[in-house]
């Protein structure tokens, strides 16, 4: 298969480093590669009457040690505005450009062999051939491959040695090989978000090896940066939700803890609740004039879901704050209930609502049931921001000493308005003479 129009994929200045990146191979006498995302997105979009512009540019360098590494050194000079990262053990690099009118980053590989000392054990990386290259990656839709040229831009036909193009005719995510999930259980994640992402089904085989891999508990519990960084690349997917309920059914949050138990009622099921937590993330970001993390914060709803002496103690990178939110949260949905159920003031909810951080309200609200929820929302949007219609001068004004005594006046006067006992200033002087 040959690939038409190859640069309408790529912005005027990425398509020009790339041009730039294949002439330093070949004066190096190297042979460079685009491989993986970019000719896969590129086949399936091949009649997309306007494609978006990739932002991530996976590039590979076959002709010895330190290929990848030689090229992006030396495309950094030409390039000085870019940002250079070295990753000498692993023999790659990264260059990035980011500014009001870019913002895109090239990988730049040795092609390479990976050897595995114990199943998700970072490789011990060996430079090779292309070939090899493709060998050692996931999917079958992930292995094609085409060489670069600097005057044509790109030379020959898709390289396939797997029957990725026929798997993506089909619509099929496969593994390339067995084993691949035990080696590195990334790929569990992967798998599931190539699935959903482009609209693909597992293949049948890999299916029931992604099951026997989660079943056999080899990666449960397995903690560290890169499940981690799984965790929150899933989450940055517009169908999150569907992914996780997905990975359940597969075993995979085992690699999380092997007790993670995600709800699976359909009108409160944790798609719907990853849903809710991001509408009213959002529109508190805008109601505040905040921003908080929504990609941490789905994190903690996931951990959410095991008792909190459990999450805690995860070796997935929480912050101090995080560990706590997850135990204010566990007492928060034991205690919501009652808030509800025994009659209390507007007021005196709010005393028991706000000891809690907007994050943690957050959380509680997707996780609660619709009469909770309507409360929680009434005190984040309204509530909380209501303030006394007196401030500190007025009492001063009418006689009021500043001290311990007047902020208690004022909170008193926050009280009562919030119940709507009073509204104006007026209101307030009338309510502070009736409470002597």
């Amino acid at each position: 298969m040959y690939l038409k129009n190859f640069d309408r994929f790529f912005s005027p200045l990425q398509w020009q480093i790339i041009l730039t990146t294949a002439q330093i191979a070949h004066d190096l006498n190297l042979r460079a590669f685009a491989v993986g995302g970019i000719v896969r997105d590129a086949i399936v979009r091949e009649n997309h009457p306007s494609p978006p512009l990739h932002k991530d540019l996976d590039l590979v360098f076959d002709g010895g040690e330190q290929a990848g590494m030689k090229v992006a050194i030396a495309l950094h000079q030409l390039f000085p505005a870019s940002k250079l990262q070295l990753h000498e053990k692993f023999q790659t690099a990264a260059l990035s450009w980011q500014d009001a009118d870019q913002d895109f980053e090239m990988d730049m590989a040795t092609a390479r062999r990976e050897i595995y000392a114990y199943a998700g054990a970072n490789p011990q990386v060996i430079a090779t051939t292309l070939e090899d290259d493709l060998w050692r990656r996931d999917f079958t839709i992930n292995a094609l491959a085409i060489e670069l040229d600097p005057q044509l831009g790109i030379k020959g036909e898709v390289i396939d040695r797997f029957q990725g193009l026929v798997d993506l005719a089909n619509k099929q995510v496969r593994a390339i090989r067995e084993g691949s999930f035990e080696e590195d259980p990334r790929r569990l994640f992967r798998a599931v978000r190539f699935a959903m992402r482009l609209d693909l089904e597992i293949a049948t085989e890999t299916y029931t090896e992604i099951i026997a891999t989660t079943s056999s508990g080899i990666h449960d519990a397995i903690g560290g940066a890169r499940l981690r960084s799984e965790l929150l690349y899933t989450l940055a997917e517009p169908r999150a939700g569907a992914m996780f309920e997905l990975l359940q059914k597969l075993g995979a949050l085992r690699c999380i803890h092997p007790d993670l138990k995600l709800p699976k009622n359909l009108t409160n099921s944790f798609k719907h609740q990853w849903r809710r937590s991001q509408y009213w993330l959002h529109l508190l970001n805008q109601l505040e004039n905040k921003t908080y993390a929504p990609l941490q914060l789905g994190l903690e709803l996931l951990l959410s879901y095991l008792p909190h002496q459990i999450a805690t103690q995860l070796d997935l990178g929480l912050a101090p704050e995080q560990k706590t939110r997850q135990i204010k949260l566990a007492d928060l949905l034991i205690n919501l209930p009652n808030l509800v159920s025994i009659g209390l003031k507007n007021s005196e909810i709010t005393q028991n609502l706000q000891k809690f951080d907007t994050q943690t309200l957050i959380l509680s609200g997707a996780k609660c049931e619709p009469a909770q929820r309507r409360i929680l929302w009434r005190y984040l949007t309204q509530w909380q921001m209501v303030k006394s219609p007196l401030t500190g001068a007025d009492l001063k004004q009418v006689g009021y000493a500043t001290g311990k005594q007047m902020g208690e006046i004022l909170q008193r006067l926050r009280f009562a308005t919030i119940d709507r006992e009073i509204l104006t200033k007026e209101d307030a002087i009338v309510y502070l003479h009736t409470q002597e």
